[in-house]
């Protein structure tokens, strides 16, 4: 019984011997690579954010770059404008150039130590608007909701991507805070509920008893190419809204193919992230040498008060 005993004790010990591997990394695999996040719109100047990838045996959650040299292409090759560092890795146009609906552009970084890096992405073209209709009503659970339905004339022939969603916009005034009595603008997404078969879910989460809720929508038009679409979706807190009297907007982005790859990606990720059980997501990138994102979308956006 003893020699038995003594056998069936070594089989573990054995197994965990067998299953111990050398895994080798290769020095470029591992180096610290220059991370490029662009998203940009018609509406905004050009800006990006340059920081570093960080290691697997770093515990630096983020590093900016400094002291890169960030330029902009147009299709041509002609640089549009040089951006300039603001701080923690921010860097901004400083001509307060824009970039123009149905255009190339490419992104070059180089900064010291690193291996220089570049993006390309086309800016779509804009995609109108055809009408918003509003109406306010009361849903089951006695809560006051503004269904809106936006209508757009969807380009045929082409893959296109949308994201819709609805700013607040307004001022007040500072009563508290160091700058007691100063007027400050305000820009803040609104949650919107929406159940169209065409909206991608994977950013949608629950708000005030609303299951189908998100803070921007996003969906292709593979079911709707070349087609007049109707977008039907709620704002839930609307009744808070029209008491304060201020006023929204609602936007239409026309994105390209990786703008939209990306957005859908990195919500991925986030459901993924601390969920030892879920598959592991890889956020999408389009950075040539490096990580990270460069791209576009045109900006149509309608006017509305609450």
């Amino acid at each position: 019984m003893k020699k038995l005993i003594l056998f069936l004790s070594a089989i573990p010990l054995l197994l965990f011997t067998n299953c111990t591997k050398q895994i080798e990394f290769d020095a470029q695999d591992i180096a610290p690579r220059i991370v490029v996040n662009s998203l940009f719109t018609n509406d905004s100047l050009w800006a990006a954010n340059i920081s570093r990838s960080v290691g697997v045996l770093e515990t630096t959650s983020y590093t900016s770059i400094n002291d890169a040299d960030v330029s902009i292409f147009d299709g041509n090759g002609v640089q549009v404008t040089t951006l300039t560092n603001q701080g923690d890795g921010l860097y901004t146009s400083p001509t307060g150039a824009m970039p123009v609906a149905d255009e190339l552009y490419t992104i070059e970084v180089i900064a010291p130590g690193y291996t220089p890096v570049r993006a390309t992405n086309r800016i779509p073209a804009a995609v109108q608007i055809n009408s918003i209709d509003t109406v306010s009503s009361t849903n089951s659970d006695g809560q006051t909701i503004l269904e809106t339905t936006i209508n757009f004339q969807d380009p045929s022939a082409n893959e296109n991507y949308y994201m819709v969603e609805v700013l607040v916009k307004g001022t007040w005034i500072d009563e508290w805070d160091e700058f007691e009595g100063d007027t400050i603008e305000f820009r803040e997404p609104l949650e919107i509920s929406c159940n169209d078969i065409n909206v991608e879910t994977v950013n949608r989460f629950n708000f005030g008893g609303f299951e189908n809720t998100y803070l921007y929508l996003m969906l292709k038009d593979e079911n709707f190419d070349g087609e007049d679409y109707a977008l039907t979706f709620s704002v839930i807190n609307y009744a808070e809204l029209k008491d304060l009297e201020l006023f929204g907007e609602i936007r239409l982005v026309n994105t390209s193919e990786a703008y939209f790859n990306y957005l859908k990606s990195f919500n991925m990720y986030q459901r993924a992230s601390g969920n030892p059980f879920a598959t592991p997501v890889q956020v999408y990138s389009n950075v040539e040498n490096g990580m990270g994102i460069f791209a576009g979308g045109t900006l149509t956006y309608w006017d509305v008060g609450f």
